[in-house]
């Protein structure tokens, strides 16, 4: 079967409910923006970043599906509805499907049942011209945000580098600053932008023509998207709405590179879930270490960043501070991914370097042979 290409979000209050079904979804083309959702977050959103399809469980109804049914069609005309249970009442399914409701599943269920009902009910509904449009574009871009769980080591640098480094070699680059409340991408690029991120989250379609004149361009050819100025306005920025975005610029660009903030919060979990790629800062000194390991261990079974992160050690060598055998001693199962130290910043050569271990951890994880350049770097 081909892939659907279509968005699909959960409304339940079990968040594991959707990350059990995430891999076979994926291998489906169904994508999910988020590990749930609220009833009252969906309805809230712009209409046009409604998903394609919703799974709602009636435990988030009152054990009244119906009314929930109806106000999120009210609100997303085009969504194909999927109700789920345990033990619901016949009659309030029944009601559900009569407000247009599209099918229905019984907890607990199989990820395969949840995708063969998804499938169905889209593909009923679009024959009747009852549904939104599949994704035509294919999704080309990378995202790939930076990360550490400690401030001060230079994530906003290496970041800023990359995005430039990537732009030198010919490439379409966005630089997204999602340390919301105190980024310092403006100030590391020496940029200044009445937008952000909050002025595209109610835009339907994110075109190129609206890229230009949102974001502001670097004189290596970057394009970046700065922190709200404004401190009030951070409040009303949804992680969802923000990752679905992010989504969005990669139809428009090679690289989305994203800088994060320090919090393990939402924002930072979604995006590094959506991701293709992380990269992963730390520098040599055991707090640092141990932050990053704690990270890595405690979202091993949610963002799974021991197959798709790029583990970074900045300022190395530093005063008092571990070796590189120690510290790939101390990372055990992440060893192998440990792979690039930085020694210097006095140009972005060595960021260079990065990109070409990107392009070798891609191929990796999609089973594709490496150039000559990607498999140098990879041995090294």
């Amino acid at each position: 079967m081909s892939p659907l290409s279509i968005d699909l979000e959960f409304v339940d209050t079990d968040a594991q409910v959707a990350e059990a079904s995430r891999a076979a979804l994926a291998e489906s083309g169904i994508a999910l923006s988020a590990r749930s959702v609220s009833l009252d977050g969906l309805l809230a959103r712009p209409p046009g970043s409604c998903p394609h399809a919703v799974v709602l469980d009636v435990s988030v109804c009152a054990g009244e599906p119906a009314l929930a049914v109806r106000q999120i069609l009210t609100h997303c005309p085009e969504a194909v509805i999927i109700v789920t249970g345990a033990g619901a009442p016949a009659s309030a399914i029944s009601r559900a499907v009569s407000a247009g409701a599209r099918g229905f599943l019984l907890k607990p269920y199989q990820p395969g049942d949840l995708v063969a009902t998804v499938r169905d009910a889209y593909e009923s509904a679009r024959a009747l011209g009852r549904a939104r449009p599949a994704h035509t574009t294919a999704r080309r871009g990378k995202l790939i945000p930076v990360y550490s769980p400690k401030g001060g080591v230079g994530c906003t640098t290496i970041a800023t580098n990359l995005a430039v480094a990537l732009a030198s070699k010919g490439l379409t680059v966005a630089l997204v600053d999602l340390d919301l409340q105190f980024g310092d991408v403006g100030s590391v690029l020496d940029l200044k932008s009445a937008n952000s991120i909050a002025d595209l989250l109610a835009q339907p379609d994110i075109t190129q023509d609206l890229v230009n004149d949102t974001f502001v361009k670097h004189s290596s050819g970057v394009r970046v998207l700065l922190a709200p100025e404004n401190l009030a306005v951070v409040e009303t920025i949804d992680p969802a709405d923000a990752v679905a975005l992010l989504k969005k610029l990669t139809a428009l660009f090679d690289y989305v590179v994203c800088d994060l903030w320090s919090s393990l919060e939402e924002l930072s979990t979604q995006t590094m879930r959506a991701a293709d790629q992380v990269v992963l800062v730390t520098t040599p000194e055991l707090p640092a270490l141990r932050n990053l390991q704690r990270v890595v261990t405690a979202t091993r079974d949610d963002l799974h960043l021991d197959d798709k992160a790029l583990f970074v050690g900045n300022r190395m060598p530093g005063k008092g501070s571990l070796t590189p055998e120690q510290i790939l001693s101390a990372f055990g199962e992440v060893r192998s991914a440990f792979q690039f130290l930085i020694n210097s910043w006095s140009t972005i050569v060595e960021m260079q370097s990065i990109y070409k271990r990107l392009r070798a951890l891609d191929a990796v994880l999609h089973d594709e042979p490496l150039g000559p350049l990607e498999l140098a770097n990879a041995s090294t």
